[in-house]
């Protein structure tokens, strides 16, 4: 059986952990095999590390060296010795029984990472599902199918609950700087693991509740939906070809621009000319990234295989 670590990222998230903690011990004692539970805490300015202390003195408080939002897994990776870390976010509450279906997919050597199943925090609504990459208006996006709950390969695993193998995860140097300080980063690295001929696994078994963004609005002073448009153009920019002609991918940002205004919104007149002139200087540090129509149709049919 493989060595397992779960570790959940953590920065004055006390009102989280209160909820997750629990369930996580009580998952980790169900697990036939010893189980490490980690919290890595950001640097956290509340006195967090000291509660965790005192009120679950079966979890081991880890601070990272400064606040690099998860980031920080990249640095608790080398740290471990584990062989699949599970990774959580704080803003969550796990079923007793969600590591076993994870990690046994572990047992083939080619597997890199596991999704768990996502409801939201009432249950009433599944919230995740295998992810499928979309190409509509000169532009791609990817979604979970969430009508598809089976145990099936998946574009990318979500990095708010899931399971790597450390040892790849390391040899891919882990989440990309390019994408901090979040989103996409998973997208990101889960592709760069389909480029080595490892897998990535959506398994509907292991069961997860998730408060949708709770952590990040914490935090993030209502910048949202730029960043997450930020990071989804460099993710298009920097790895996928380019599938149509200039003229048509400016008449489909002419129309996004124009529905944007339209909707009463600026995200993508503030984000995408400031998005793109950052893209023009640093694209040559990310050429290696970059993948052509061959090799993405070849990756795509290996996800749309059965597991």
């Amino acid at each position: 059986m493989k060595s397992v670590c779960v570790a959940i990222l953590n920065y004055n998230g006390k009102k989280h952990l209160e909820h997750l903690l629990p369930t996580v011990c009580a998952a980790a004692e169900k697990f036939p095999c010893v189980c490490a539970v980690v919290v890595l805490d950001n640097q956290s300015s509340d006195d967090d590390v000291a509660w965790i202390e005192r009120e679950f003195p079966s979890v081991h408080a880890i601070v990272a060296p400064k606040n690099s939002f998860l980031f920080s897994y990249n640095w608790l990776a080398q740290k471990r010795t584990e062989d699949i870390l599970v990774l959580l976010n704080n803003d969550l509450k796990v079923d007793r029984d969600f590591i076993a279906p994870l990690i046994k997919h572990f047992g083939s050597s080619d597997v890199f990472s596991v999704s768990a199943r996502s409801y939201d925090w009432g249950g009433a609504q599944v919230t995740s599902g295998p992810a499928r990459l979309k190409f509509e208006n000169g532009f791609y996006s990817w979604r979970f199918d969430t009508a598809h709950q089976k145990t099936c390969h998946t574009l990318f695993t979500s990095g708010g609950f899931m399971a790597v193998d450390r040892s790849k995860f390391i040899e891919l140097g882990g989440f990309n700087p390019l994408f901090a300080p979040a989103y996409c980063e998973d997208v990101d690295l889960c592709f760069r693991a389909w480029r080595r001929g490892w897998r990535c696994i959506y398994e509907p078994d292991s069961v997860v509740w998730h408060r949708h963004q709770a952590t990040w609005s914490d935090h993030s002073n209502g910048s949202l939906s730029s960043l997450e448009l930020r990071n989804l153009l460099l993710m298009q920019w920097s790895t996928f070809p380019i599938r149509r002609g200039r003229c048509a991918r400016l008449r489909s940002l002419a129309k996004l621009l124009i529905g944007s205004l339209a909707d009463g919104t600026t995200v993508w007149l503030k984000t995408y000319p400031a998005t793109l002139a950052y893209w023009f200087r640093i694209r040559r540090r990310y050429r290696w990234m970059k993948v052509g129509d061959d090799e993405l149709n070849k990756i795509l049919g290996n996800i749309q295989e059965q597991c």
